[in-house]
């Protein structure tokens, strides 16, 4: 649900700049395609406010549908791909462009846990932002050299799971070096959003704030 943050801070970025590229990974997979599709920054956040997301938060077998709404609502009109990671080998992999379909926006949110893995052509996928939450490698790989990257989940919102997740990127973890001529801006959340249960619920007040704050965020760190 942290998404919101990202459609809340496009909807400042959106007044700024147009995007050559955008890449997505778990929720941002979402956010990405409908700005991929020239949805509007008002249409993206209005989406974030209705109530087919409620029904997600309690019943994740939903996401499919949602995910096939999302991309037969408009085609796709800039350049978009979206990662996933290889369950077996713990490597991420992007998609680009007429390739991606609904179950590969499926697999990019397959939070371990809470969605299960999709298998795609013959092999399965989990979380985009399983080995890396900001993936830039991937728009680096297709020709980006100046980066805006919005990381709506910069600390895992459990005490309990924080360890292990931090644990295990470092092991596992893909962060490949970034040539020098790449420009990259991070932009994150001012305030913590909130905890897990937040995260996995949805709830009108939380998005009504997220994507004021994700505006804000964004609005501070690339003032008109």
């Amino acid at each position: 649900m942290f998404g919101a943050w990202q459609a809340g801070a496009w909807q400042a970025l959106s007044k700024r700049f147009d995007p050559d590229l955008i890449v997505g990974a778990s929720v941002g997979a979402l956010n990405g395609c409908a700005i991929a599709s020239s949805w509007s920054a008002e249409e993206l956040c209005a989406w974030w406010l209705q109530s087919p997301l409620e029904g997600i938060s309690h019943r994740f077998q939903d996401l499919p549908q949602l995910t096939r709404a999302l991309l037969d609502a408009r085609p796709l009109e800039r350049e978009f791909a979206v990662v996933l990671v290889d369950v077996l080998r713990l490597k991420p992999r992007a998609f680009r462009g007429p390739e991606i379909t609904a179950k590969h926006l499926v697999a990019s949110c397959a939070v371990p846990g809470a969605v299960a893995p999709q298998r795609v052509d013959g092999r399965w996928y989990a979380d985009g932002g399983l080995l890396n939450p900001l993936p830039v490698w991937a728009a680096v790989e297709l020709g980006a050299t100046r980066i805006i990257a919005l990381n709506a989940l910069p600390e895992i919102p459990s005490v309990l799971l924080r360890p292990f997740v931090k644990t295990f990127r470092l092991v596992f973890g893909y962060n490949p070096r970034l040539p020098p001529e790449v420009q990259v801006t991070t932009l994150g959340p001012s305030v913590r959003l909130g905890g897990l249960g937040d995260a996995l619920k949805w709830d009108r007040e939380n998005i009504q704030r997220w994507l004021k704050q994700g505006a804000a965020d964004a609005s501070q760190t690339f003032p008109i």
